[in-house]
Parts: C-alpha cells; structure tokens; sequence
C-alpha cells in the first residue's frame, strides 16, 4: 500500500523557518560598533588614515541603510571636522586636531532607511583629544605691581604671581614651577616659592632703590628641564616708613631779639629729611624743648616752606635778661620706625612747651591801677601766687622731652636780647607809704618818701626829668619836681571815702625834658591802716633736677596784700652758693634757676635774698638745695613730704670736686 504525504507538513516546516527567520531577524536588528572611536592625539595628522571608527547596523544585511553623523564637528560648528561614508559607516578626518580649540567631540551616528525613516536610535560617539605639551605659559602683559615696606623682615610675603598655560588644566603639560631669572637692581633681595614672591634680604632701603624689576619665569611640566617656559617682568615698589631723623642746615644756631617788642619773626630753621617727600615720614615738628620755661617763645611749621619758625610771644627786658638759651628739638609727625612688621610704633604725646604757662596766674598781683579808685583790684592781686604751682608744672615739662633727647638731637640756639633806648621808669611801680592818721608819728612837714624815676638804661636815677602830681583825689600829696620828694599836704583820714581798704592811692608823672618828651607813671599807695610786716618766702626749700635737664622754678609767697607783695626780686648770692647759677624771670611769684655748669649727681645749695615790691625782704638770706640725680629709668629723685623735705635719707659722700653725692640718687 502506497502511502500519500499531504503538503500539509511542508508547510508549517517553511512557516516554522520562515517564523523562525522572521523571530531571528526581529531580534538581531540592534546596530553594532566596529571600530570603536580612541583617543585622538592633537596635532597629529589622521586625515590619511581610511576610518578611524566605524559605525554599522544589522538592518543593513536586509536593507539599504544611509549612515550621517550630527553635532558639532559634523553638522555644527566646527562644520565637518568628521564626517562618515553614508554606505560603509566609515567616520574620518578632515583636518589635525586641536585641543585646545575643542577638548572632546561629542556626536550622534544616525541611520536610515532609504525612504528617509530611522531604522536605529542615534548612536553617542564621544572622541576625546588627548593633550599635548604645544602651549608656553604666558604672563600677563600689564601685572600688577607689588608694594612693600622697607626694612621688612625676610620672608614677609610680597606678591602672588600667575601665569598660564592652555595645556590641559590637571596635566603636568600645564603644571607651572616659578623662579626668579634676573632681579634689577641685582641686590638679591627677593626669593619666589611656589607663585608668592618673598623679601630674602632684610636691608630694603627705600632711600637706595624706591623700586626692583625681577624677571620670572614660568616652566610647565613642573618645572622639568624639558618643559616649556615663558617669562613675565614684575615690579616691586618700596614703601617709606619713617626711618631717617630729620636734620637742620646747622649744628648750632643764634639769633637776635629787641627789648619789649613780641609778635615777631625770629629766625627759620629748615629742615632735611631722606624719607618719602609730602609724607608724615618727611614733614617735621619743631620742639622747644629747653630754655623756653618762661612761654617767652612759640615754633610753628610753615606749610610752604617746610621751615621752622620761631616766634617771640612775650616781651623780653634786657634790664632782666640779656640772652637766652634755648634747646631745639626737630622730629617728624610720624613716630619713628622701630622695626616690627612694617610698622612704626615708638612716639611720644609731646604737649608742647606750653607747660610753663601756669606761671601766669600770678598775674592777679597786677590788679593795681595807675588810678587810685581802681587799686581795689590790686589788694586781690596776690592771689596771683597761686600761679606759681602752675610754674612749677611748667618747669617739670622741661623733663618731658627727656625721651625724646634720647632719639633726636638737640639743637643749641642762643638768642641775644638787644637793648632799645628807653625812657624813664619807676620802681616800684606802686610805692607804699605806711602812717598813722592824726599826726602822732608823722610831721605834715617832713618828707615821708623818696619816688624817683630810674633810668632803664644806666639803672642810675633819671636825669633831666621834671615830676608832677598826676591824679590825688584828695589833695592829699605834695612833690618836689627836681627830687621826687614827697610830703603831706594835709594828715591822713582814716574815715576818707577815699580811702580803700585802708589805702590812699596817687600817681606822679616823670617827664622828660628833651623832644618829643616821655612820661612814666607810678603810683602810691599811703597806707593808713596796713603795714608791710610779712617777707616774702620760698614755699619749697628742696627741688630736684635730673643730670638731662638744666633749671628747676623757684616760687616765693608773701601774706601781705597789694602792695605789699609781688611782684619779687630774686637775687643768689654767690659766696654761699654751690655750682654756678643765675635767674631768668618767669612770673611776678617765681623764676628760672637755670646752672651754668655741667653738674654732677649730687646736693647743691643756692642762697637767695627774696625781696616784695617795696624791697622788703627777711632778715635772713633763704636756701634752696637742688638734689641732682641721674633719674635713670625715668626715677625721680626722692618724693618730698609736706614739709618739702625728702621722705627718705640720704648718705653723703664727698666729691672730688667740693660738691657732694648721695649714694643712691633715685628713690623706688
């Protein structure tokens, strides 16, 4: 029996390959790489090379497929640096590559069919373009200049220095090592580590070189020999700081003044500084800083000029002072540079030396009037003492420049006091007549006082000279016009309106018979009630004087009132007085003991005879001893006591030279 297959087999068989081809070509349809894209080298020429990737899809074993490429360096900027065989998927070249113009080169492949649809997804190629050493490092052309202190220790940071390198950022093409090729002047000042200059040399001197130009180079590869290199030029400036002392033209100096005149120009002092011009390092000031206790002269900066101007503030007598000797410091406004950091921080609050002007508050003994009515003023007027303890602050400000002494110089400058020609005057100026009233101890008829005129040149009484009565409210008062004697007219009422407190108060005129003619006016005071039974006394018997200053004040006291008091004469009397002294006026309460003489460490006596304005004076002479000490550490010597004695004892041991020495000079 012949069997018969039926078609029916055959077809499930083709169905089940056809199936199976078709399930197979459903899941091979994914593209595939060939090829893959490496890293590409910049500056190297693969535009020869046939492919350098491949792209292909399995579509293409059953249909036609077009391969494109898209992004920048295909369709974009920079337009067609790759492109591809739209038939074999072949991605080239067309150009050398450059890195530093593009890094990486991010694209799409695409494929499609024929008819324009997309047979894949876009395929990413990424081709990365690998570094290499082609670029110097550069400097800016204009760098900011670096600034720095002169003095400035070494290792004080100057500057930051950059340069660049378009190399790739991370990779030792663009890692930069700094060195320092050629420094102008060649002082070898400077040191660079890393990208920061440095000060190596601790001498930076502004007054030599304000300014250094160093030369630096920059190495890529961090600094290998073989790297790269580019220079840069850096400047450097120098900045000023305040450490070169003023100085004047001269060592020493004098100058002129006349009598009884103030306001006016002395001299000028100019100054040099070798510090930075128009600076606080450069502009002086101008001190006093011995020999002006008595505020007699002020020293101003002229802005101009840039010179110290002395000036005359009060009027000098040459009759009590024939030359001055004045210590002149110059320092900058800025303190001077003491070395740490860059910065100046040594100064001294100077006050000025307007310390001595507490001495004019003995100026209330001046309340007497050339009238007698307003003499009520003058009893108060000796009040004034009290000025004297503002004396004495002033001469303790002489010891204030003592710090400065031991930084700037001192200048001498000797001032002579020239005499004017002048008329007469009387002296006292107020003559006080005490009596009694009705004529128990007195003669209407006798003379009662002698007021002369003195002839301020010679000292000696005025000549040619006529005295008249100038106001007597009472009729009080006779005078004789060639000798100034004077009488009562009528006795003395102690009940007269006239009388204030107790005194009578008239004026003579002395005037002079040559052309044109000069009066002086003095004044006296008949004291009916008041006698002058108080002398003047001293109110300290001990002052100290550091071996660095020159004078101490002297103040006197008087209980008596106007015008019975001040003003005082001062006289030393030199046999019973160790060292070498004399006495400039301060006030009507005090004076100037300035020594003549270098003095030793030492206990010094002075002898005094002080007298009030009617020449009474104690019986005995007063002592003043000045203790001279070194006064070291900036010690006074002993503190006094309320008796003005020192609190502490003292051994004496004897000099070589006569004078005497304690064997510590400073109390702790």
């Amino acid at each position: 029996m012949v069997r018969i297959f039926t078609p029916a087999g055959v077809v499930l068989l083709l169905t089940f390959v056809v199936a199976a081809a078709y399930a197979d070509s459903l899941v091979r349809h994914k593209r595939e790489w060939i090829l893959p894209p490496k890293p590409l080298k910049e500056n190297y020429d693969y535009t020869k090379k046939e492919y350098i990737a491949k792209i292909r899809s399995d579509y293409e074993e059953y249909n036609n497929i077009n391969y494109a490429l898209e992004g920048p360096g295909a369709n974009q900027y920079p337009f067609n640096t790759f492109i591809v065989d739209s038939r074999t998927g072949f991605i080239r070249v067309t150009k050398i590559l450059d890195r530093e113009e593009v890094d990486t080169y991010n694209l799409s492949g695409i494929a499609t069919f024929m008819d324009g649809s997309h047979a894949e997804t876009k395929i990413d190629i990424r081709i990365k373009v690998v570094d290499e050493n082609d670029n110097a490092p550069t400097f800016p052309k204009v760098i900011n200049p670096g600034e720095v202190f002169e003095l400035s220790p070494a290792g004080t940071e100057v500057m930051t220095v950059s340069a660049t390198d378009l190399d790739e950022p991370g990779n030792p093409n663009s890692q930069l090592a700094y060195s320092l090729i050629k420094q102008e002047p060649s002082h070898d000042m400077f040191y660079i580590m890393r990208d920061k200059i440095y000060v190596k040399n601790n001498h930076l001197d502004r007054e030599t070189t304000d300014k250094y130009v160093l030369t630096v180079k920059a190495t890529d590869l961090n600094g290998h020999i073989s790297g790269k290199t580019g220079t840069g030029t850096v400047t450097i400036k120098v900045k000023d700081v305040n450490d070169n002392l003023p100085t004047l033209e001269k060592t020493e100096y004098a100058g002129n003044i006349v009598e009884n005149t103030y306001g006016v120009e002395v001299m000028r002092f100019k100054a040099s500084d070798l510090d930075e011009v128009n600076t606080p390092n450069w502009e002086p000031e101008f001190i006093i800083a011995k020999g002006n206790e008595a505020g007699y002269f002020s020293i101003k900066t002229d802005p101009k000029t840039n010179e110290g101007v002395l000036m005359l503030e009060k009027a000098v007598d040459y009759e009590d002072l024939k030359n001055l000797d004045l210590g002149l410091i110059v320092k900058n406004k800025a303190p001077m540079f003491d070395g740490s950091q860059g910065t100046a921080n040594i100064g001294f609050n100077v006050p000025g030396a307007s310390g001595a002007s507490g001495a004019s508050g003995a100026s209330g003994a001046s309340g007497s009037s050339s009238s007698g009515t307003s003499g009520t003023s003058g009893t108060s007027g000796t009040s004034g003492t009290s000025g004297a303890s503002g004396a004495t602050s002033g001469a303790s400000g002489a010891s204030i420049y003592s710090d400065l002494e031991k930084i700037y110089p001192m200048y001498p400058v000797k001032i002579n006091v020239q005499n004017e020609p002048e008329g007469a005057r009387f002296d006292p100026k107020v003559k006080a007549i005490p009596i009694s009233e009705g004529g128990t101890t007195i003669n209407i008829k006798d003379v009662i006082a002698r007021y002369p005129a003195i002839d301020q040149d010679t000292g000696k009484p005025a000549e040619n000279v006529k005295y008249v009565k100038g106001t007597d409210p009472g009729n009080w008062l006779l005078i004789d016009p060639n000798t100034a004697d004077i009488k009562l007219n009528k006795l003395p009422d102690r009940e007269s309106p006239l009388l204030v407190n107790g005194t009578y108060f008239a004026e003579v005129l002395c005037i002079s018979e040559d052309t044109p003619g000069k009066t002086a006016t003095g004044t006296i005071a008949i004291q009916v009630e008041d006698f002058n039974d108080h002398c003047p006394t001293l109110t300290s018997s001990v002052q100290t004087l550091c071996i660095t200053d020159d004078a101490v004040i002297i103040n006197a006291h008087d209980e008596d009132v106007f015008p019975n008091g001040p003003p005082f004469s001062f006289n030393i009397i030199p046999e019973n007085t160790q060292g070498k002294w004399h006495m400039e006026y301060l006030n009507e309460t005090a004076r100037i003991l300035r020594t003549e003489e270098t003095l030793w460490p030492g206990i010094y006596q002075v002898e005094f005879i002080v007298a009030d304005q009617q020449g009474a004076s104690c019986p005995e002479p007063q002592t003043v001893q000045v203790q001279v000490c070194t006064c070291e550490d900036g010690l006074k010597c002993g503190k006094r006591g309320g008796s003005g004695q020192p609190e502490k004892r003292w051994s004496l041991v004897p000099l070589a030279s006569g004078c005497c020495s304690w064997d510590c000079c400073c109390f702790y």
